[in-house]
């Protein structure tokens, strides 16, 4: 059997100016997919073609190197294998444990000033259930000339799922939040651009989910479990309303505001996240589901909404939000469970980078549609304004982005997260566009944004982008987290999750809403 791979081309696009930085291109990432029913835990071996390593790191010729496992950040067992008996490397074995059932694990290869290890005469059976995409640096594929960041984010993407049945490897052809996100974002910007492509994949994707009278498919969603999460996509349908005026949008957008309308909810008003977390209020929730109710107040002239949205917005903050750093814990439980719930404020005890940024993302969408005289317009305004003071406060100075646990950047397992960071440069970015925040904000979101592009996309002989370092998932969910430290730094990353793309793509969109003034 043949090693299965993907050879990486030298890419001709590159940076725009603002992104320019000294070349580094003394590591590469690997992305290994598993095509075939994967069980949760098993030790696959993962052959490389050796050449194919060393055309992309000639320095790896005379020098020693190290595998190091992405989404758990943790070394991998690797050597060099002479299987032709020429005295020369052929392979670079690597002993790679997939301890989650994702469909896909990246590694990277790096340089080091070792001495190259020894090689060893032997043999190896190839799984060609396995294939590999190489992936260079943006150093390395930046040549100077100007990229067009939210068009290369997302024609990557349709690059990668043409059909939209199969949008994406992780979960295709559902109705998810991730994908809703993204897709939102899409939608923004066609309005930019006029490119018809964008505007049908969004709308072709929609589709799939709509009955031909316009309710969402049962199997696809559940209003039962009542899920603020499942709230996130219909935002779409408001859209595609606006601009085609087809009734089929408006039932489904209708469908969801009456989820919501028997959502359950805590004494004083606050949504349940979902009917399996009673009496638990999550800062995901603001942007799963209330961002919606505003748009829908604003599309179909119902005020009532911005007093729903309003009210839950300044709840969380009054259960979350701590005042001595003026970060957001990700939850509250008015139940004060024993798991995770503090006995006396009911909130969890963690500061979880993403969840802040759902709400510091959402508070900023939501800004956008209340009406300048709303009664709670002011209060928001505020809350909005504060969460950004906090925020900057937290920006490494060195990295310009955030760590998983916001305010623990100084523990030496805590890492650089790259959703959340490029949440907080789209909250600052709008709030700057906007006037919201001053323009020193404008700034900072730039300098984060460069600084993923810079230290964590990588592009495949394509050109299209991947993102790496996004967080999988992040819970409250008592029967699997306490919601404390250990659980956050702990969590599995993945390469081109699509709430870390979803986020970049809003945050490159506000970026050049700035530029653009």
């Amino acid at each position: 059997m043949r090693i299965p791979l993907i050879l990486i081309a030298a890419a001709l696009l590159a940076c725009d100016p603002l992104q320019e930085r000294q070349p580094d291109s003394d590591s590469i990432l690997v992305v290994v997919r598993r095509n075939y029913e994967r069980p949760r835990d098993e030790t696959a071996v993962v052959a490389v073609d050796w050449s194919e390593v060393t055309k992309r790191l000639p320095q790896l010729d005379q020098s020693g190197f190290r595998v190091t496992d992405l989404h758990f950040r943790r070394p991998l067992e690797s050597e060099l294998i002479d299987t032709n008996n020429d005295g020369t490397a052929e392979v670079l074995k690597i002993t790679y444990p997939f301890p989650s059932a994702e469909p896909q694990y990246t590694m990277m290869i790096s340089a080091t000033s070792d001495a190259q290890p020894q090689v060893r005469q032997g043999t190896l059976e190839h799984d060609d259930r396995l294939s590999l995409t190489y992936l260079e640096s943006y150093a390395a594929f930046a040549k100077g000339d100007t990229i067009d960041w939210p068009s290369k984010i997302f024609e990557s993407s349709l690059n990668f799922y043409p059909n939209p049945e199969n949008f994406t490897i992780i979960s295709p052809g559902s109705w998810t939040y991730e994908h809703g996100m993204f897709l939102n974002a899409g939608f923004e910007l066609w309005k930019r651009t006029g490119r018809q492509e964008y505007f049908d994949y969004c709308k072709n994707w929609l589709d799939l989910f709509l009955l031909p009278e316009g309710t969402i498919r049962a199997d696809a969603y559940d209003v039962t479990q009542y899920r603020l999460d499942d709230i996130l996509p219909g935002r779409l349908c408001l859209f595609m309303y606006e601009e085609t005026g087809d009734v089929r949008y408006k039932t489904a957008a209708e469908q969801l505001i009456d989820h919501l309308e028997h959502q359950p909810k805590t004494s004083e008003g606050g949504y349940w996240h979902k009917e399996i977390y009673p009496y638990q209020m999550w800062l995901d929730g603001i942007y799963m589901a209330d961002v919606f109710s505003m748009q829908y107040a604003t599309v179909f002239n119902k005020p009532e909404w911005y007093d729903e949205a309003a009210l839950q917005i300044e709840l969380i903050s009054k259960h979350t939000r701590d005042t001595i750093t003026g970060l957001m814990y990700h939850g509250w439980d008015e139940s004060k469970n024993k798991v995770w719930a503090d006995p006396v404020t009911g909130a969890s005890p963690s500061f979880w980078s993403r969840a802040i940024g759902w709400y510091f993302m959402a508070v900023a969408d939501c800004l956008e549609y209340l009406p300048e005289n709303h009664k709670d317009r002011t209060e928001i305004l505020i809350l909005f304004q504060d969460l950004a003071a906090s925020l900057a406060r937290y920006q490494n100075e060195d990295s310009k982005l955030w760590y998983q646990v916001t305010d623990k950047g100084a523990q030496p397992d805590n890492w650089i997260e790259t959703s959340s960071s490029a949440m907080f440069a789209y909250g600052f970015a709008k709030g700057a566009n906007h006037g919201w925040l001053d323009t020193s904000y404008r700034q900072r979101a730039h300098d984060a944004f460069k600084a993923i592009v810079d230290n964590y996309t990588w592009y495949d002989d394509a050109g299209n982008l991947y993102l790496d370092q996004t967080v999988k998932v992040g819970t409250l969910n008592p029967k699997v987290s306490e919601g404390d430290y250990a659980y956050y730094i702990g969590g599995e990353t993945r390469i081109n999750d699509y709430k870390g793309l979803g986020a970049l793509l809003y945050a490159s969109l506000a970026i050049s809403d700035g530029v653009a003034e």
